[in-house]
């Protein structure tokens, strides 16, 4: 049966890592097409909008987290009555305290004379406000989805949002503008939001009622939400500062690089949404035995912390060409962009250890780390600004923040699951040595590799001989990691089109 699950997670992962990488490939094309037809004044303007709808995610303080601790435990404990209270506390919180954040937005805006108020109005603030509300109710149902095992249901919802939201708005940018994007991002979230609520109406409640699980939701939830939020703040408040002091052309500069790290996260995001109710239901089940999830763990820490920085290294590579082929008027930006690039390999390492954590009771170790963390980036990158070092000094100072943030995380993740400083500081030398090997290798191909002559075609004959040889290198140096993780399995056992999933898998189901 453990293997059979194994497989179960396998089949998971992959295919949220898949339609993921559909929806990030759909956000990236929105934001190369967008910024091409804007350009970057009007792409920053599009960019600050988003933090408001960026920060609106927290509004539920701490709800989904709680409901991620206290949903899978329920269902192992069988209790159908005490499962539909958690739940509906749930939706209360989230529908009460989405709509707090809405009016306190609203009125705040409609008093301030800042970069979003005048680019939008307060019409366009509102129609983001109500977009919020809208999807942090579907944020609720993908929560409750996930737990119960329906994680095709959640990404259909990310699919969906996506698909129409990309299409419509790039659609309407040329009558409209970047208005065009914010009204296809409505329909997009309007849809998604009611399928969500049609393919979870066997799992997830639709009325509401406040009760003492609202508080417990809250107790559980909180410390986790603590450190998510501080996380974020790690992640955007190098966005807030670019806007406050030097406006919105360098923050529409700065946005590409952000763009193309959410893509890179894409793998690393997948395997810990999925793995996150499974190591709480597994730890849940072993009565609390770190063993239990320590394998679990560490596979998936060697996959992601290669596959990531390989990633990180293509998109250096072609970073110059790619936006020189695409937006040329960006092309002040590659620089950040080739630094940023990386730190999605940090982000990748930092949220697996956050899950550990937090499924091992761990989670107030959280709190001070990431506040801690988001200090130093905050102070990087106002010290980067004061040396008139622009949007590249910024993007070093948030990848040194990422960087050394993942490591103490992992650090504290590794000496949960177990005894031993020798088998401890193994992990940690084999989770980063990746990372490590990947920055230079890559500057070296880059550097070194002779042109072949400045045409297009030549090019890109360029980037494919040092994507391929950096590959070479990269991947024998690295190959002993993967040892014993299982990709070969991995390839057999993906739902490929038009191929039936092994029988085990059906029985699991």
């Amino acid at each position: 049966m453990p293997h059979v699950h194994s497989r179960k997670f396998v089949r998971d992962s992959v295919g949220f890592a898949f339609s993921q990488f559909l929806v990030r490939m759909l956000n990236l094309t929105r934001g190369l097409v967008a910024a091409r037809l804007l350009g970057f004044g009007p792409y920053g303007v599009w960019s600050a909008l988003l933090l408001l709808f960026d920060y609106g995610g927290c509004a539920p303080f701490g709800t989904y987290q709680g409901l991620d601790r206290v949903v899978p435990a329920r269902i192992v404990e069988g209790d159908a009555r005490r499962l539909e209270r958690a739940k509906r506390s749930g939706l209360f919180n989230v529908v009460v305290l989405s709509l707090l954040y809405g009016a306190v937005c609203f009125a705040y805006f409609a008093h301030s004379s800042g970069h979003i108020r005048g680019a939008w109005g307060m019409s366009g603030i509102a129609l983001t406000l109500a977009c919020v509300v809208l999807t942090n109710v579907s944020l609720y149902h993908l929560t409750l989805m996930r737990s119960h095992g329906k994680i095709g249901a959640v990404s259909a919802w990310f699919l969906l949002q996506s698909v129409i939201g990309v299409v419509l708005g790039l659609a309407l940018i040329p009558g409209f503008g970047t208005w065009g994007l914010l009204w296809g991002w409505v329909a997009g979230t309007v849809v998604a939001t009611a399928v969500a609520m049609w393919n979870g109406r066997e799992v997830v409640p639709l009325r509401m009622a406040p009760s003492s699980d609202s508080r417990l939701l809250f107790a559980v939830g909180l410390p986790m939400f603590l450190y998510t939020l501080s996380g974020f703040l790690m992640r955007s408040l190098d966005r807030v500062i670019i806007l406050r002091f030097l406006g919105t052309e360098p923050l529409g500069l700065y946005a590409l690089a952000v763009t193309a790290v959410t893509f890179l996260l894409t793998l690393p995001d997948a395997v810990a949404y999925v793995l996150y109710p499974r190591l709480v239901k597994h730890f849940h089940e072993a009565n609390g035995d770190p063993a239990a999830i320590r394998d679990l763990v560490e596979r998936a820490v060697r996959v992601v912390s290669v596959g990531t920085p390989a990633l990180c290294a293509i998109a250096y590579l072609g970073a110059d060409d790619v936006v020189m082929l695409l937006l040329p008027r960006f092309h002040e930006g590659v620089p950040a962009l080739r630094v940023l690039c990386f730190s999605a390999a940090g982000l990748a390492l930092a949220n697996l250890a956050s899950i550990v954590l937090m499924t091992l009771g761990r989670q107030l170790l959280l709190i001070p780390i990431a506040l801690g963390m988001s200090a130093v980036g905050v102070l990087l990158d106002l010290v980067a600004i004061r040396l008139g070092q622009g949007i590249r000094g910024v993007a070093w100072a948030t990848f040194v923040t990422f960087v050394v943030n993942s490591a103490v995380l992992m650090a504290l993740a590794e000496s949960g699951l177990g005894p031993g400083f020798g088998r401890r500081l193994g992990m940690l030398a084999r989770a980063f040595f990746p990372l490590a090997l990947s920055i230079p290798l890559a500057y070296a191909f880059e550097r070194l590799l002779p042109g072949f002559g400045h045409s297009w075609s030549m090019r890109g004959l360029r980037f494919l001989a040092s994507v391929l040889m950096w590959l070479g290198a990269y991947g024998a140096l690295t190959a002993p990691l993967l040892r014993g993780v299982g990709l070969r399995a991995l390839a057999t056992e993906f739902p490929w089109p038009g191929t039936a999933p092994p029988p085990e898998a059906l029985h699991a189901e």
